[in-house]
């Protein structure tokens, strides 16, 4: 029994540090301007629902659920984008909502789309605590956490929503926050562009 559980431990941990190597190196590639990007074409739909069982397999390690609402004309959308960015990007989303927001109520990470004119936005909303004032303006900024923080908080170094905004602004588009109206959690929006 004991054998088990160090198993799932080991795994669980492995996981967590390969996804911090890969985003460290992700990183390193855009720092240094060779970042290469394999653009495809696909629905919304097909380029989302292709991401679903990793997506769920992370969120269920943390007992999340993940709710994809495709249904509508927005995820019939065509757009040409860089798949791999795109998975990146909403990995680490979904990653920081296993991390932070596995207590809210219900414990779930919400993806819809929507596309306006020229743009198609994906949002990932979670009801975890949301992102305080204090830290909202640093976010975005690599390494933004102290090595206190690393340590007293959940694991990562604060890199993630970094490299996703600089991923996202590589393909042509942006990736945002937004605090919830009126209940708890956070929205994030990626942004891409549908030309």
């Amino acid at each position: 029994e004991k054998r088990s559980d160090y198993l799932k431990i080991l795994s669980r941990e492995s996981d967590r540090l390969a996804h911090l190597v890969e985003n460290v190196l992700a990183f390193s590639r855009i720092e240094r301007g060779s970042a290469r990007t394999a653009v495809r074409e696909s629905s919304v739909r097909d380029l989302l629902e292709n991401l679903r069982e990793r997506f769920e397999s992370r969120l269920h390690i943390a007992g999340m659920d993940l709710r994809m609402n495709l249904h509508g004309p927005s995820s019939e959308t065509r757009l040409k984008i860089d798949a791999a960015s795109v998975d990146h990007i909403l990995f680490n989303l979904v990653d920081n909502a296993a991390k932070y927001a596995a207590a809210g109520t219900p414990p779930e990470v919400t993806i819809r789309v929507i596309a306006k004119a020229s743009t198609l936005i994906i949002y990932v909303e979670d009801n975890g605590p949301g992102i305080s004032p204090a830290r909202r303006d640093r976010i975005f900024q690599p390494f933004h956490k102290s090595a206190r923080d690393a340590a007293e908080s959940r694991p990562g170094v604060g890199l993630g929503l970094a490299l996703s905004r600089r991923l996202a602004r590589d393909i042509g588009g942006d990736l945002l926050y937004e605090q919830r109206q009126g209940k708890m959690g956070a929205i994030f929006m990626l942004r891409l562009p549908l030309d």
